[in-house]
């Protein structure tokens, strides 16, 4: 446990019982169409540009584009620095950015790279578009960049 934490937001661990809906929606489509989880990376990895929490005082999440430019600038810029080096390492012939924030920080990150670079729904209940049918959404817009077809997912029953 940090030192210090918010007395409404404690750090339990795998003891939390909270559930995160963009996880959840996330997850749940790489489940519902893969079934096993190496089905799914043999294909897919996934990296949280951003993986740490930010909160108000009232325990409410301060996502990283609203930080003060004091704060995010050195932040964006370690995090730049780690996805230009893991898409270094992995070479993948594509980003998809999760949403806008993500896309425009892959786009900033790696203007230069030779990879290519769109764009999903991010599944935030906040969206009123990713509370109609996210999963079905972002399959069509996986469809669309030409980057996921029925014929690229593994069947859940076989190895």
């Amino acid at each position: 446990k940090p030192s210090k934490e918010h007395p409404k937001r404690p750090i339990l661990g795998f003891d939390c019982p909270r559930s995160e809906v963009s996880g959840a929606r996330l997850w749940g489509w790489a489940k519902e169409t893969y079934g096993r989880p190496e089905h799914f990376f043999r294909q897919f990895y996934i990296l949280n540009f951003c993986p740490l929490i930010f909160m108000e005082e009232s325990g409410r999440n301060l996502t990283p584009d609203k930080l003060p430019a004091s704060i995010a600038n050195p932040l964006e810029d370690a995090c730049d620095w780690h996805l230009q080096e893991l898409t270094g390492l992995l070479e993948p012939e594509w980003v998809v950015g999760v949403g806008g924030f993500a896309e425009t920080r892959a786009r900033s990150a790696l203007g230069s790279a030779s990879v290519r670079i769109g764009r999903i729904l991010h599944p935030s209940p906040a969206s009123p578009a990713a509370n109609r049918d996210w999963a079905g959404t972002a399959t069509r817009q996986l469809v669309e960049l030409g980057i996921w077809n029925e014929q690229a997912v593994i069947p859940c029953n076989t190895d």
